[in-house]
């Protein structure tokens, strides 16, 4: 895979969460021998326990957030 993200966010349908992953360095160099980013993210699956079939998920290099009424 040629660009490699800093972050995954996994919207997880099935558990109700929000799963925001910032890859590690042993993480990005898995990602770097995967062939796109949907196998990095099938392999993100099993350890942070999140089925691909239930979710939508997004790639990020730099990673925002705004919240309202919480």
């Amino acid at each position: 895979m040629n660009q490699i993200p800093n972050y995954i966010i996994v919207l997880d349908f099935v558990h109700n969460r929000v799963i925001k992953i910032k890859l590690s360095d042993e993480e990005k160099q898995f990602a770097s021998s995967c062939d796109d980013m949907e196998e990095l993210v099938d392999g993100l699956s099993n350890v942070y326990h999140f089925s691909m079939v239930n979710c939508q998920w997004m790639a990020l290099d730099e990673y925002k957030e705004d919240n309202f009424g919480f």
